[in-house]
């Protein structure tokens, strides 16, 4: 196996020849976003390997009630039975192959029923009907035909599929970051949904949400808004192959940040107050402190973006807030092929919160995202260009190489740095060099 030279720091590594990659420096082959033969061992070596996140436990509160993904081409279809156990199965009928159903999400009451042929399974995946099961002969056996079932676990309120029989236990695949996510998906409950497709490969994607380097550049409709926003905070590489970025800002004025909104967007605030749904999670009201913090300062507001390899983030409220963490995003992006994806985005909130809530959390939703979001759009863009660009031969390599102390950062690594990215990085290498 030929040792890859790095060009940036001198240093070498023995790499398959599919993938050069310098850890090291956080050196990247262009490669990865481009190749047909790597995208491939990503779908076989990562997405078939790992647990993928599907739904939460309240997308399925009934029996019969489901949720559809796709897993590295793979459809797969989440179930609660009438016994209230979550399961999960192929989506394909075991007569010809054709999924049972292409909703995203429904209830299907007792009886999973193929469209085509009428082949019927109850919710353990047992197949229970076949028309004219005579014309098979004696010898059928609806035993040998129930659904291929899916490994499925929960992790507090979110739900996790694994295609492959042979993956480490979920606590230990979340590792080091099972702690800190809990607190967070514990009593939320899903309240809206944005899906659309980028061309891009996937990777750009997820490595934006590992990245504040890009925010106060890329997201002009909020830098003067949010002005300092990412000046101070961290950025921690979270094992294995997670991450955390967490950034603080002082309590926004609703007045000042109303009169912001009305200079960029040309909308009239003239009254000073803050837009219910115009990032309103931040701040919202009349001018003083927020309700929760009367008679005292408040305190600045702790935001942050939680990476889980391969494919999901999660952005919760700002820490700090009477809004607490109990409403934001769960986002995964699912490749669709080597330079095509797909982003889904479900915003949640607190089981208690009431409908007024609620109503503000989606107008935020689509205020900031989706391919028409203030954010959104920006990265969507920015993922676009950069699948153009690593076409050409403008250059072999992207840098991760902010932040090269030694270690994985953590609080005192400066919220720019690219840990996190390194950290993603790690592990993708380690996937993709598995042969077993």
């Amino acid at each position: 196996m030929p040792a890859f030279m790095c060009p940036y720091g001198g240093c070498s590594m023995k790499l398959s020849p599919d993938l050069h990659t310098d850890l090291a420096t956080g050196v990247v082959d262009r490669d990865i976003y481009t190749s047909e033969k790597i995208f491939a061992l990503e779908k076989e070596r990562i997405f078939t390997r790992t647990w993928n996140y599907a739904c939460t436990t309240r997308d399925l509160k009934k029996p019969g009630d489901y949720f559809t993904v796709s897993i590295a081409d793979q459809p797969v279809l989440v179930v609660r039975d009438n016994g209230g156990e979550i399961r999960a199965f192929h989506n394909a009928c075991t007569h010809r192959g054709a999924i049972l159903t292409g909703e995203r999400c429904g209830n299907q009451g007792q009886v999973l029923k193929c469209m085509y042929h009428a082949w019927a399974f109850n919710l353990k995946g047992d197949l229970v009907g076949v028309p004219y099961e005579e014309g098979y002969g004696q010898d059928f056996d609806r035993g040998a035909h129930g659904l291929k079932p899916v490994h499925c676990d929960t992790f507090h309120d979110l739900v996790f599929v694994a295609l492959r029989p042979r993956v480490p236990s979920l606590t230990d695949f979340l590792g080091e970051m099972t702690d800190y996510l809990a607190p967070y998906v514990q009593g939320i409950e899903p309240i809206g949904r944005n899906s659309w497709i980028y061309q891009g490969n996937w990777k750009f994607w997820h490595e934006n949400f590992r990245d504040d380097y890009h925010a106060e550049f890329t997201h002009r409709s909020i830098r003067d808004l949010l002005a300092g926003t990412a000046a101070r905070g961290w950025n921690w590489g979270a094992a294995p192959g997670h991450s955390v970025l967490q950034w603080a800002f002082p309590p926004l004025d609703p007045p000042k940040y109303a009169r912001a909104l009305q200079r960029f967007s040309g909308v009239d605030f003239s009254d000073g107050t803050m837009p219910v749904g115009w990032n309103s999670m931040l701040a919202q009201g009349p001018p003083g402190p927020p309700e929760g913090f009367e008679g005292a300062e408040p305190p600045e507001i702790r935001q942050e973006v939680l990476a889980l390899f391969p494919n999901l983030d999660i952005q919760p409220g700002p820490k700090d807030t009477p809004r607490g963490m109990k409403a934001g995003y769960i986002q995964t992006v699912t490749p669709l092929g080597v330079d095509r994806a797909r982003v889904d985005i479900t915003v949640y909130s607190d089981i208690e919160d009431d409908e007024a809530t609620r109503q503000e959390l989606l107008e935020n939703l689509a205020d900031t995202q989706g391919s028409w979001g203030k954010l959104s759009c920006d990265d969507t863009e920015a993922a676009t260009r950069c699948q153009i660009g690593v076409r050409g031969e403008g250059g072999r390599y992207n840098l991760f190489t902010r932040g090269v102390a030694p270690g994985r950062g953590g609080e005192g690594a400066d919220v720019r740095d690219e840990y996190s990215q390194r950290e993603f990085f790690r592990v993708y290498q380690q996937y993709l060099q598995d042969e077993s």
